[in-house]
């Protein structure tokens, strides 16, 4: 019995931890029986909205100058959500949002299981795009407000109807099990995300074929891609794959060669004593320093990056380590971490 809540969250800026607005959608035998949407002012510390963002969802610092803080609204979040599932697509992203907010604030994250229909969908169809309209509209759907946290809850909701009947599962465990992803937990401060867990070359890197039809426009194209941290979103092999075919290459470690790096989450356990970067992050920023163009993006930013997204801002350039990486979550211990 597909029984779940599916949620949406929309931030304010690049930083995940922003949250301005909250949709939610509670499922029961699949179908959606109750909605909230909630107007978030976000932790005061990263209370500011670029335009970006605010071209996206429309949402403003006016908008939420009397909607209640990100400290009030996450227990009215977890209240709602109960002992359900969370689901979401590209739920890296969005329990994200609820970890690094909590952080921001000091605020322990809920306990709860979560499953992203990004990477449910990207085991089930091949598409282009796995954007969230994209996937929809394969699956027969369609959203006419696209950024609206409400209105992608409720998309969130059609896509598991569209992969459940694809896959003839009758549950979400039985939907993820039927190809090979895992549904993730956070609980006392250790985040397990859901991620594909068949298929992959365990911890052995193997370097892809570039695909020879990749589109030599695409942002990424032709350039040198580094890893660091975890992808909430994919493993590393597949990040590896779908840079392989979107006409970029990629290498363990940085170098002169190096064009980007990808910051994931990162395990305060691999650091060096006294710093919040990793040693790739670090040589970056040194090469950076002595002139090389290095760009250094989020996960999101290269999610958008795959689809084919061109970016109008470099993420977490120049200024000091403490300005190049803002904060996250205090605890990531049991997480699969590369560094």
């Amino acid at each position: 019995m597909f029984d779940y809540t599916a949620i949406d969250f929309e931030t304010a800026n690049s930083y995940r931890g922003s949250p301005c607005a909250v949709g939610l959608v509670r499922v029961r035998d699949g179908v959606g029986v109750d909605e909230r949407k909630w107007l978030i002012r976000p932790p005061d510390a990263v209370n500011y909205f670029d335009g970006y963002n605010t071209a996206l969802h429309g949402i403003s610092e006016e908008t939420v100058a009397d909607a209640p803080s990100w400290e009030l609204t996450l227990p009215a979040i977890v209240d709602y959500i109960g002992d359900d599932v969370v689901v979401a697509h590209n739920a890296g992203f969005d329990i994200g949002v609820i970890r690094y907010a909590s952080a921001v604030d000091q605020i322990e994250w809920p306990s709860r299981r979560l499953l992203c229909t990004m990477v449910l969908s990207r085991r089930v169809l091949s598409l282009p795009s796995y954007r969230l309209p994209y996937v929809l509209e394969t699956l027969g759907g369609s959203i006419d407000n696209h950024h609206d946290p409400l209105a992608d809850a409720r998309a969130v909701v059609d896509v598991v109807r569209g992969l459940a009947r694809e896959q003839s599962a009758v549950d979400l465990d039985e939907l993820a099990g039927s190809v090979g992803v895992r549904v993730g937990t956070m609980a006392g401060g250790i985040y397990k995300g859901s991620v594909a867990i068949s298929g992959a070359t365990g911890s052995r890197l193997v370097q892809p074929e570039l695909d020879p039809n990749a589109d030599p426009d695409g942002y990424l194209y032709g350039r040198v891609v580094v890893f660091t941290g975890t992808l909430i979103s994919m493993p590393r092999q597949i990040a590896w794959q779908e840079c392989a075919r979107i006409g970029a290459l990629t290498e363990k470690g940085v170098t002169k060669k190096t064009n980007v790096l990808v910051v994931g989450d990162i395990n305060p356990a691999v650091l060096r004593p006294g710093s919040n970067i990793t040693g790739k992050a670090r040589k970056a920023f040194d090469l950076q320093d002595k002139g090389q163009e290095i760009e250094v993006m989020t996960e999101d930013d290269f999610l958008r990056c795959l689809d084919g997204k061109p970016l109008d801002h470099i993420a977490m350039t120049g200024g000091n380590d403490a300005d190049r990486q803002p904060p996250t979550p205090p605890s990531m211990n049991g997480s699969t971490v590369s560094t």
